[in-house]
């Protein structure tokens, strides 16, 4: 009969930083001083709150918080600004669930020390790893025993876990939210949910509180329906959860493997001073590399090599774009990249690791000769490999957008190679507002003396450049109101205005001064 183990990390955005972040943690230096001199710690010696947020609806709202912030009103879903008057003294941090997803996967692979099959949980922010254990437990002197040494392997390195053992993944994973420890013997998973409420079996809440109006409040209740009207009154997934629960379906996960990187390695015992016996080499490594790769079906997008020479190892280290197939354009890297470098002796090994795979976009050919060019992405990637490899990887760089309401904190400029790689690059105006920005905006804007009929209307006269500008047309105004997470608040009314000769120009005035500025001009 399959055994199965839930370790379930409550609050895992939360344990995961202060794990990474010893500040976060607490002063615990000063408390143990504290402590030995017989002297009761200090509040400030205790770990701070911890609020972490993120982006829904264009607004920055709470995604988790620490017990201590929610007992004073925080919670997930509340807008940023509300919880910082809460909790003032929190620390305030992003959201970041692919270093959560990461770093529980470092886990799972960490936890093979009890199971060779350990996995995560399903859904988008999984908090828990699965893991079989039928023929381990002896290992450690029977099942109790087995869960008392994980237990103790994961408060050891300070992470906070729930564990259950029991039949099945659906039935662990319920004891593990309902008790903090608890072993579930063979063949009695009936019994052990019964007193749960219905949300243990992973049902999605409209389904759990029409079970809830109908007076079905535990699993026990659900069990003793006929199961024949469950399907025809609550669908397909409630009979399925509890089959899975009982263990009378089977309920696979995908476990975590730790992958071995690619690698191509060659040693002599004779020192080579030849650079260019060295650069065929090399290339001769990275056509090697390719070919592994290609039995992936993947590109190489990341590399690493190693030199070693008489005087030193030197590192090497080549980042695309894209992922690629395509060798010429790996040696051409590589080339450069060997020309920048200089070393003493000659060469004993050389040691070329794919540090990054990558799945190589497919690209049909061109059928006429008026067709827009299929590979110009490409060829833009493969300048930029150029230029990053020649120069440096912060030398070259390109605009990235930001999801910010504030015209000149829209964009920002970031290394070309780690453009985009927390997800923000996407996001793109909406189509109604990005029709009234415009393609010219000003560094700096410039204050300028404007006249208008009333003190809030709209510009008539503009005075700027030495001249004095009659306004023809004006459309507006829009209120921009934001900035207050980075210092001062930002209240402004925005205006385009047609100028006398033509030109249309983007101007706001500022309502907290009754300034007017100059932003940009549309083309």
């Amino acid at each position: 009969m399959p055994r199965v183990t839930c370790a379930w990390f409550p609050n895992w955005p939360i344990q995961r930083l202060r794990s990474e972040r010893p500040e976060l943690r607490g002063a615990t230096r000063s408390t143990r001083r504290q402590l030995a001199e017989k002297r009761a710690p200090s509040r400030s010696a205790g770990p701070p709150e911890l609020v972490l947020h993120g982006i829904e609806s264009q607004r920055p709202v709470v995604t988790h918080c620490t017990p201590g912030a929610g007992r004073r009103g925080v919670r997930a879903g509340l807008p940023l600004s509300e919880a910082k008057a809460l909790v003032p003294r929190a620390v305030f941090l992003p959201f970041d669930g692919a270093a959560d997803l990461a770093a529980l996967r470092n886990l799972a692979l960490e936890c093979q020390r009890f199971s060779p099959l350990v996995g995560l949980e399903e859904g988008s922010r999984p908090e828990s790893l699965l893991a079989h254990v039928e023929g381990c437990t002896h290992l450690w002197g029977g099942e109790l025993s087995f869960l008392e040494h994980v237990r103790a392997y994961w408060e050891g390195l300070g992470y906070e876990v729930r564990l259950a053992l029991a039949d099945s993944v659906g039935a662990a994973w319920a004891m593990a939210r309902s008790s903090r420890f608890s072993v579930v013997p063979a063949g009695e998973a009936a019994s052990a949910l019964a007193d749960l409420p219905v949300e243990a079996l992973r049902l999605p809440p409209a389904i759990a509180e029409r079970l809830r109006t109908l007076g079905l409040d535990t699993i026990g209740e659900v069990l003793r329906l006929p199961r024949e009207s469950l399907a025809a009154r609550f669908g397909t997934l409630l009979p399925r959860r509890l089959d899975q629960a009982l263990g009378l379906s089977s309920e696979p996960f995908v476990s975590e493997r730790m992958v071995e990187p690619l690698c191509s390695f060659r040693e002599w015992e004779t020192p080579i001073d030849d650079r260019l016996a060295l650069v065929e080499l090399c290339h001769q490594m990275l056509r090697e590399l390719l070919a592994m790769a290609d039995r992936h079906g993947m590109g190489l997008h990341e590399l690493e090599g190693e030199i070693r020479t008489e005087g030193g190892p030197v590192t090497l280290a080549i980042r695309l774009t894209e992922p690629t197939r395509e060798p010429t354009h790996l040696e051409k890297l590589l080339e450069l990249q060997l020309e920048r470098q200089r070393w003493s002796g000659g060469v004993t090994s050389v040691r070329w690791t794919a540090l990054r795979l990558g799945r190589v976009e497919e690209i049909q050919g061109l059928w006429f000769d008026d067709d827009p060019e299929p590979g110009r992405s490409r060829t833009l990637g493969a300048l930029v490999d150029r230029l990053s490899s020649r120069l440096d990887t912060g030398a070259v760089l390109r605009v990235e957008v930001l999801p910010d309401a504030q015209p000149e904190c829209l964009t920002r400029l970031v290394p070309w190679m780690n453009a985009g790689a927390n997800g923000t690059d996407s996001w793109i105006l909406p189509a109604e507002v990005s029709r009234g920005r415009p393609l010219r905006l000003l560094a700096t804007p410039l204050p300028v003396d404007v006249s208008s009929i009333v003190p809030d209307g709209p510009p008539i006269r503009v005075a700027w450049g030495g001249r004095d500008r009659p306004v023809i047309r004006a459309w507006g105004p829009e209120r921009i109101a934001t900035g207050w997470w980075r210092g001062p608040d930002i209240e402004r009314d925005y205006y385009r205005a047609e100028w006398d000769d033509g030109t249309h120009a983007w101007l706001y005035c500022d309502r907290r001064t009754d300034r007017w500025f100059l932003h940009g001009f549309f083309d």
